[in-house]
């Protein structure tokens, strides 16, 4: 049953109209030879841009150039920065072989720079990676590679990075706005007496027992009770999140970090850092924070304020991306996409590989995982609303 669902699962992805670009992207390099090298060569861009304006800079840098006489090796180096600047690296190794056969070598601290940029790996890389983007098998690789998504250093993937930036933002005001009501409504509750306050960004101790492991170690929010200096309980820890999908991503760090909380010693204060100060915890308060199994304890939660969402998929996009890379799954890809049809017991390693592969555990548990975080996740004004209504029966 597996391998039937993964095989109409790769051949929906492969679609032309409704299938998965970034999958087709992926099975485009495995069998174009170009692409492939235009996949590598980009990982190095950048820093090829870097080292080639470095070493331009090192000879016709504009401040450099203001302290030359006019003329025509000053109006050479101008060119030479110019097309630097502008990416154009073609016509910038053609004016560094007409700066050589014109006679600036004939200054002694130009010849050496000038044939070291002539020789330069990453201007050849650069230049390759032009010509490259004029084949159409990777121009079909970009227009897929935009159609998952902005490309990463675009403007698009800024602009969406800001975005997101302030979507974080909102969310984390909206979970301190309904923390610091929490704390009031306690507060106010006890007659005036301020035992609760409110933390953000809790930082776990340097040389706190247990080990870190790509555990959490920095805490959103939490709500304390005891008097100022004093060791406090902790009440409520929250994870803010601007999207339910975001928590699932983090729930496992999640648990290895209250994990980790829980090594504490039962007797032994632990002083955390955070924007409001420090905080300082009884180990008791801290043990109790042990997840059972694989369920968070039921005063730890997520906060999010964003719109509800549908219940989480079964598979989600994430896992099916994972599942897809497989090499089986891309070995199945590749004959369906050279018009053969191989049977679906060729993905049976797939299969094999998923129940024990620590690479595929998060698929494995992904719909489990979802629905554990989902059911710890609250919308701030609703953590607000209950808490005023126990405090109303009481």
């Amino acid at each position: 049953m597996f391998t039937c669902a993964l095989a109409q699962l790769i051949r929906q992805a492969l679609a032309t109209d409704g299938g998965d670009p970034a999958f087709q992207a992926i099975v485009l390099q495995a069998q174009e030879t170009a692409v492939h090298e235009h996949v590598q060569l980009r990982r190095a861009r950048a820093a090829d841009q870097r080292a080639v304006r470095t070493a331009t800079n090192s000879i016709a840098h504009p401040g450099k150039l203001r302290r030359m006489p006019a003329g025509a090796v000053r109006e050479a180096l101008a060119r030479l920065h110019a097309l630097a600047a502008a990416g154009s690296w073609a016509a910038l190794a053609q004016a560094v072989e007409r700066a050589l056969a014109q006679g600036l070598t004939e200054q002694p601290e130009l010849r050496a720079p000038l044939e070291a940029m002539r020789s330069s790996p990453a201007l050849t890389r650069l230049q390759r990676g032009d010509e490259l983007l004029r084949l159409d098998a990777v121009r079909r690789y970009q227009a897929l590679c935009e159609r998952r998504g902005p490309l990463a250093g675009s403007h698009a993937a800024a602009a969406k990075g800001r975005t997101s930036a302030r979507e974080g933002e909102r969310a984390e005001q909206a979970a301190a706005a309904a923390f610091g009501k929490l704390a009031e409504l306690l507060n106010r509750h006890r007659e005036g007496a301020a035992g609760y306050r409110v933390v953000r960004s809790l930082r776990t101790p340097r040389g706190f027992p247990g080990t870190a492991n790509k555990a959490k170690e920095e805490w959103d929010a939490a709500l304390l009770h005891g008097e100022p200096g004093a060791a406090a309980e902790l009440i409520l820890l929250a994870e803010i999140k601007a999207s339910p999908a975001a928590a699932m991503s983090d729930f496992p760090r999640l648990l290895r970090g209250l994990r980790r909380l829980a090594h504490a010693s039962a007797e032994t204060a632990y002083a955390f850092a955070s924007a409001d100060g420090e905080a300082r915890f009884l180990g008791a308060s801290l043990r109790q924070l042990e997840p059972v199994g694989h369920l968070l304890p039921s005063h730890v939660i997520y906060c999010c304020s964003a719109t509800a969402e549908p219940p989480p998929q079964v598979l989600s996009a994430a896992s099916k991306a994972v599942l897809l890379a497989e090499p089986a799954s891309l070995a199945f890809a590749l004959q369906v996409a050279r018009g053969k049809s191989p049977p679906h017991s060729a993905l049976a390693p797939v299969w094999n590989e998923l129940q024990t592969a620590p690479r595929l555990r998060a698929a494995l548990h992904q719909y489990e995982t979802a629905a554990k975080a989902r059911a710890a996740m609250l919308h701030p004004d609703d953590l607000v609303a209950a808490v005023e209504r126990s405090l109303d029966q009481s």
